[in-house]
């Protein structure tokens, strides 16, 4: 049974960070969130490229690749690969709620969604190279998406490359043989919980609002003002998601061997401003699959 003294916990971090952001819904704030490449191949409205990369973004961004680490390997990957198709997974399947997040430990509707598209891509463009990509929950995404494809299709699939990313936190499956596997993750002193290994020392929250309130200085850490829209919003908006997934939520936090799940930190929304992403697209780019096109 939950217990009186966390649900008060709760009510208070939730009212107290309501009462500190005000939410936006002004799409023209958030810039470039949308890529659809992939779907113009499809669709007929655009020739196959050398190379396809379908991106998963994370828990609350916006549009179908977000604005906190999608656009900047989009960018990274045209300064490197000049025939380039970037999508990102269908917002409509995958609306990245917290729910499905811890719920579903990465959504199914999004995973799916992902495979059919990658699918779909690999019988109109056979000789393209396909990279699978993702981060935070979009990295749940993307492993999932791969391990639902037919084998033929993973065949297809040179690498995976992901941004702070929890698999280890859910899952012990492994990726396709044949499958290169790219993983940027902070460490150090800046270490990202969700996909780093924590040092024996290292301070766990003790109330709920140890996990929220790192949130409230993410709009001071944001580059341009998308980013900053898009930290304003989600301040506002992590109180609701915590409330509409309650359940899942305290059985994590009342599972000590869950709880590193929750843990979410500025850091987590910092790849596209590190340089990472280029770091990863200079992978992409080094491929096999990908430098002999």
């Amino acid at each position: 049974m939950k217990s009186s003294a966390s649900a008060i916990l709760f009510a208070v971090a939730a009212s107290a960070l309501l009462s500190s952001a005000r939410p936006t819904s002004d799409k023209r704030l958030f810039g470039s969130d949308t890529a659809n490449d992939m779907n113009d191949v499809l669709s007929g409205n655009a020739a196959c490229k050398d190379v396809a990369v379908i991106f998963a973004r994370g828990t609350f961004d916006s549009g179908n690749m977000g604005v906190w680490v999608g656009p900047q390997f989009q960018t990274a990957l045209q300064s490197q690969i000049s025939s380039l198709a970037f999508q990102g997974v269908d917002a409509s399947a995958y609306p990245a709620t917290l729910d499905s997040y811890l719920a579903e430990e990465g959504s199914d509707s999004g995973s799916a969604s992902l495979a059919a598209t990658v699918t779909n891509y690999a019988s109109a463009c056979p000789d393209s190279a396909l990279i699978i990509s993702g981060w935070s929950q979009g990295a749940l995404v993307a492993h999932k998406g791969l391990a639902l494809l037919a084998p033929e299709v993973q065949a297809k699939v040179a690498a995976l490359t992901v941004f702070g990313d929890p698999h280890n936190l859910f899952s012990t499956d492994g990726i396709p043989d044949g499958v290169a596997l790219h993983s940027e993750c902070f460490g150090g002193t800046t270490l990202d919980p969700l996909c780093s290994t924590l040092p024996t020392d290292f301070k766990f929250p003790t109330s709920i609002s140890d996990i929220t309130g790192p949130f409230r200085s993410l709009p001071s850490l944001a580059s341009g003002v998308s980013e900053t829209a898009a930290a304003v919003s989600l301040v506002a908006r992590f109180p609701g998601q915590l409330i509409k997934s309650a359940g899942a939520f305290f059985d994590d936090v009342t599972d000590t061997s869950k709880i590193q799940r929750l843990l979410l930190s500025p850091q987590h929304f910092m790849y596209g401003n590190s340089g990472l992403t280029t770091s990863a697209a200079t992978f992409v780019a080094g491929l096999p699959a990908v430098a002999g096109k």
